[in-house]
C-alpha cells in the first residue's frame, strides 16, 4: 500500500521577510524625497505666481499714478507728522503692498482703510489682521497669517499700550530699496534736506526717494528686481534678536525695513553665509527664503526669475554682513564699497551695468 503524500504549506523563511522588508524600506526612502521634492516645487511655482500677480498689480498702479508707489512712506497724520511733514514725522507709513491692493483685486480691503490717519493707528486696526493669499508664500508658513506681534514700536508712539495684544498679518515679500542700506528721509537735523549721497544710494526702485517713475529705471526692466522673498520664517529659525524676533518683523501693511522692504547691500539668504552676529538690522534687511537653493524675485518686466544662492554678490564681511572695506560715513551714506557683482547690478534702476541673462 501506498502512503499518503502530507501537504506541505510553503510560507516566507525569516530572512526572506527581512529581504522584502527591507527592499521596501529602500522603495519608500527613494519615494518620500521625490514626492518632498515636487511638493516644494509646487509651492515654489505658487510662490512665483503670487509675485507675477504683485507685479501685474504694480503696473495697475502705474497706469493708475504715472509712477510706482513709494517704498517707505513718512506718515502724514497730523497728530505724528509734527509741523513740516515728512520732515517732521515720526512714523513710517503705508507699505507699498498696501498701495497696490485694489490691483490685487483687493479693493474692499483697501477702501476700508482710513488714508486720513497712520496705518498702524487705531482706526486701522481691522486691516491689520486681513491677511491677503497673495502676500504669503506656502513654503512661509508664518505668513498669510494673522499672529500675535511684538508692540515695542507701537508702545513709542502711544499706538497701544503696555500688556496689550496685537495682531498683525505677516508678509513673505518686500521691495528693492537698492544696492545699499541707508535711511534717506528728511529730518530736522539735516535742515529738511537729504543729502546728495544719500538720495544716490536709494538706488533701486522702492525706496525714500519717490516718485519713481518706470522712464527712470533706465537699466531695463528686464534687468531690475523690483521685490524679492523675504520669507518671515527665518525670523523664527533664527531668533535675531530675540524671543519676539519672529513677530516683530514681517508686517504686511507698513514700509519700515524689517517688514517690507530688503536691500541687496546684504547677499541673499545671508543667514547661510553670514554668522548671526550680524545682527537682526542686517538680516531683517535681507532677501531670503525657505526654498532649498535660493529666492524668486520680482523683476520690472513682470517676470519672475528664481535667483541661486550662488549668485555673484559682493563680498561680505562674516561679522557684520556689510561689504568688506565699507564704511559709513557719519552723514549715513556708505564709501569704499566693492564693485557691485551681479546681485547689486540687478537692485539698482539706473546704474548702467550690463547684465547677461544666463549670469543667474
Amino acid at each position: 500500500m501506498r502512503r499518503p503524500r502530507l501537504r506541505t504549506c510553503s510560507a516566507f523563511t525569516l530572512i526572506e521577510l527581512l529581504v522584502v522588508v527591507a527592499i521596501m524600506a529602500i522603495l519608500v526612502g527613494m519615494l518620500v524625497p521625490a514626492v518632498q521634492s515636487a511638493r516644494e516645487a509646487a509651492r515654489r511655482a505658487k510662490c512665483a505666481n503670487n509675485l507675477k500677480q504683485i507685479g501685474v498689480a504694480l503696473h495697475v498702479y502705474v497706469d493708475a499714478f504715472s509712477s510706482l508707489p513709494p517704498g517707505r512712506m513718512m506718515t502724514y497724520d497730523p497728530r505724528y507728522s509734527g509741523t513740516r511733514p515728512p520732515c517732521t514725522s515720526s512714523i513710517v507709513d503705508k507699505s507699498f503692498l498696501i498701495m497696490i491692493l485694489p490691483g490685487m483685486e483687493q479693493a474692499s480691503l483697501y477702501n476700508a482703510i482710513n488714508q486720513n490717519v497712520t496705518i498702524l493707528g487705531r482706526e486701522n486696526r481691522t486691516i491689520h489682521t486681513m491677511a491677503v493669499d497673495a502676500y504669503a508664500c506656502p513654503t512661509d508658513p508664518g505668513a498669510g497669517r494673522a499672529v500675535q506681534a511684538n508692540v515695542d514700536r507701537m508702545l513709542r508712539h502711544g499706538l497701544a499700550v503696555e500688556g496689550e495684544r496685537l495682531n498683525v498679518a505677516l508678509t513673505s515679500y518686500s521691495g528693492c530699496f537698492g544696492a545699499h542700506h541707508v535711511d534717506a528721509v528728511p529730518s530736522p537735523a539735516s535742515h529738511c534736506v537729504i543729502a546728495p549721497p544719500l538720495a544716490a544710494q536709494s538706488d533701486g526702485s522702492f525706496n525714500d526717494i519717490s516718485p519713481i517713475t518706470l522712464a527712470a529705471v533706465s537699466d531695463g526692466l528686464s534687468n531690475t528686481i523690483f521685490a524679492a522673498e523675504k520669507a518671515t520664517g527665518l525670523f523664527r529659525r533664527f531668533d535675531l534678536l530675540s524671543h519676539s524676533s519672529s513677530s516683530k518683523y514681517g508686517w504686511y501693511m507698513t514700509g519700515n525695513w524689517g517688514d517690507t522692504m530688503f536691500t541687496a547691500f546684504y547677499p541673499p539668504n545671508m543667514h547661510a553665509k553670514v554668522a548671526l552676529a550680524a545682527g537682526g538690522a542686517a538680516h531683517a534687511s535681507s532677501a531670503g527664503s525657505l526654498h532649498p537653493g535660493g529666492i524668486n524675485c520680482l523683476l520690472g518686466d513682470g517676470s519672475v526669475r528664481f535667483v541661486k544662492d550662488s549668485i555673484q554678490s559682493w563680498p561680505a564681511d562674516s561679522l557684520t554682513g556689510h561689504p568688506v572695506g565699507a564704511s559709513r560715513n557719519p552723514g549715513g551714506w556708505w564709501e569704499h564699497c566693492p564693485p557691485p557683482r551681479i546681485w547689486q547690478a540687478l537692485a539698482t534702476r539706473s546704474a548702467g551695468e550690463a547684465i547677461a541673462h544666463d549670469a543667474y
